[in-house]
């Protein structure tokens, strides 16, 4: 319960910030890249673009070693209970440390 309040509390918070930021910066832009690209638009707008590509960028290895894992258990409990050959489960807590 606690947990949620104060998620709802910071979110509430990052919104009024945004939208407040947003307020206090309405002056256009202009954005120049190679290739003479260029773009002009509001300020906002342009930090949020550079927000979502950075957190995209920055999530995309994460997903792709979540699914990596995923494809790993899949082909684990595909292949079913391995007998154990070693005394004591600690052993083999080692054995798979060792195996990354």
């Amino acid at each position: 319960m606690l947990k949620k309040l104060l998620t709802t509390i910071i979110t509430l918070i990052a919104i009024v910030v945004g939208v407040t930021f947003a307020a206090k910066n309405p002056q256009a832009v202009s954005i120049s890249y190679y290739f003479d690209l260029a773009w002009e638009g509001p300020l906002v707008i342009a930090l949020t673009a550079a927000l979502v590509i950075g957190v995209g960028l920055g999530a995309a290895p994460l997903v792709l070693r979540v699914f990596h894992l995923k494809r790993r258990l899949n082909a684990a409990r595909s292949a079913g209970p391995r007998p154990s050959t070693l005394e004591h489960p600690s052993q083999e807590a080692e054995e798979l440390r060792t195996h990354r």
